[in-house]
């Protein structure tokens, strides 16, 4: 007998990314598509000793349950960190942590959205958080992104129709690699503050800036009408799935009596060891180091670029993050460059999907995870790819 999904469960959007995942696993295959961290760049070493520390030193209470809104210590330790370098006060309560920030987007929707809701989410926008946010089947309402950041305008009238969350990477965004300007974030944190729309401010590459952070956070701007999310995975492991939100006092204890009935509690065994991690690690060190070898593997993949590429293909320089945004003349369809650069065994990931409406002449490049071999093998493959779909 056929068994039919709730309406709600057949309304999410399919993950164009995991499924690069399996075909950038396939043997002889060089991928410029996920959005995964260099290996390389964990602290192995320090993991294990951290891990090793806390197992013997907690022993049974490090596998026991825990509170249902995370490990105290290290919500502590972020809270610091938010009065100290992201410009606003936070206690731990408002800390809650989560199993990556991926449950952050659930947990707000969760909390937030009725079906046919209204969402503003950047175009283009994280893939991965829209796809969370449409399990809940809010109308999405596309705010146009530049290299200035978000458009206010559009923003405004969003709002003021209705939007009740918006989705937000002010810092080296996912997918263009930009990054919002000063001005843009003071006439967002204006828009939203008072309002009926809580802004999401997604904080995943905001320790990525390879000259420090990119700007003032919006949280400090609009603190009361503002959740931030933040993650380890980008900094210190993706597979310890570590993410954590910063709430308003007003949200607290809904957020947590949410959390609990999702999950029961977050990850605490990895809390903790990342804990100690922090504990034993000046963190400010560590980012420094990974931010001079993002930024060391960004130019030379840009470098690349420039030797392998057609001069009608346009990209931009990040300052920070892991990706750069690749645009083909108008007109052209980017799926088409992604099936052909298939063919040569490269998997690039295509930009329509970050969008709600255009992007068919996009692309998202991440350099952070091929090495440089592999960067010039598919940058070339890259090149024979455009040319082949643009005729020249």
């Amino acid at each position: 007998m056929a068994r039919s999904f709730a309406k709600l469960a057949s309304g999410t959007m399919d993950s164009f990314i995991m499924s690069l995942v399996d075909v950038a696993a396939r043997p002889g295959m060089i991928s410029f598509s996920t959005g995964l961290p260099d290996n390389s760049l964990f602290d192995i070493e320090g993991l294990a000793k951290a891990s090793d520390e806390v197992l013997r030193e907690m022993r049974g209470d490090a596998l026991q349950y825990d509170s249902a809104t995370g490990y105290i210590p290290l919500r502590k330790r972020i809270a610091e960190r938010c009065r100290k370098e992201l410009g606003f006060d936070a206690t731990y309560e408002d800390v809650i942590m989560t199993n990556g920030s991926q449950e952050c987007f659930d947990l707000l929707a969760r909390l937030f959205l009725n079906p046919g809701d209204r969402m503003a989410v950047e175009n283009p926008g994280y893939l991965g958080a829209m796809q969370s946010f449409s399990a809940y089947a809010p109308e999405f309402i596309g705010i146009d992104v530049g290299p200035e950041g978000a458009d206010a305008d559009q923003l405004a009238r969003a709002v003021e129709s209705g939007a009740k969350l918006f989705y937000s990477i002010p810092n080296h965004q996912n997918p263009s690699g930009n990054s919002y300007s000063e001005s843009v974030r003071r006439s967002v944190a204006d828009i939203v503050r008072g309002s009926q729309c809580l802004l999401i401010e997604d904080d995943a590459y905001g320790e990525l800036g390879y000259s420090g952070r990119a700007g003032r956070t919006m949280k400090s701007m609009a603190p009361e009408d503002t959740v931030l999310t933040g993650s380890f995975s980008k900094t210190i492991s993706p597979g310890m799935r570590i993410g954590w939100m910063v709430v308003p006092e007003w949200m607290r204890a809904q957020a947590g009596r949410s959390l609990e009935a999702m999950s029961l509690q977050s990850g605490t065994l990895c809390q903790k060891i990342v804990d100690r991690f922090l504990q034993e690690h000046d963190y400010d060190e560590y980012l420094q180091g990974l931010r001079r070898s993002y930024s060391k593997k960004k130019d030379f993949f840009l470098d690349i670029m420039e030797d392998e590429l057609p001069d009608c293909m346009e990209w931009n320089n990040p300052k920070g993050g892991m990706f750069v945004w690749l645009t083909s003349p108008e007109g052209t369809d980017a799926m088409r460059i992604f099936n052909a650069a298939l063919d040569r065994k490269l998997v690039v990931m295509p930009g329509k999907p970050f969008h709600v409406r255009g992007g068919e002449n996009t692309l998202r490049l991440n350099f952070a995870t091929p090495t440089e071999d592999q960067i010039r093998a598919g940058m070339k493959a890259l090149g024979d790819a455009c040319r082949d779909v643009l005729g020249i």
